[in-house]
């Protein structure tokens, strides 16, 4: 990695603390009151989507399958299926071992014992093993 630090005096460095962050906040609010403008001298036309004014705006998606599929059976199966599948998922991926909450761990397994954990270290941290045992 280059050190741009180098033939640089203190005097000539400035801190990322309140330069660098007063900077970020300062183009973010320009930014932010440029969108404001625009939005006060160009509004969007009222009537952007056409759908009807019974169908509120978290049902669009299903009216508009429901305009797709002609066919009343296929789409309420089609429903059906879509709520069984998102209740009963839990259930059908419960013998993998996902670890999402970590990406720095994986899974070891040995004839002994299943389900250890090794967590790889970072550069800051040292190597821990966490033993996870599934009988």
């Amino acid at each position: 990695m280059k050190d741009y630090t180098k033939g640089k005096t203190p005097e000539m460095l400035e801190p990322f603390f309140p330069n660098e962050i007063f900077r970020h906040i300062i183009v973010s609010c320009f930014l932010i009151i440029v969108e404001l403008i625009a939005v006060i001298l160009i509004p969007l036309p009222v009537k952007l989507i056409n759908k009807p004014d019974h169908i509120p705006w978290f049902l669009l998606p299903i009216y508009n399958l429901d305009k797709l599929i002609q066919n009343k059976t296929l789409f309420i199966s089609l429903l059906v299926l879509c709520a069984l599948l998102f209740i009963s998922w839990p259930f059908l991926v419960s013998g993998k071992k996902y670890n999402l909450l970590s990406p720095n761990k994986e899974q070891v397994s040995n004839n002994s014992h299943v389900g250890y954990i090794k967590e790889r270290p970072n550069l800051w941290q040292r190597n821990i093993l966490m033993g996870v045992f599934k009988i």
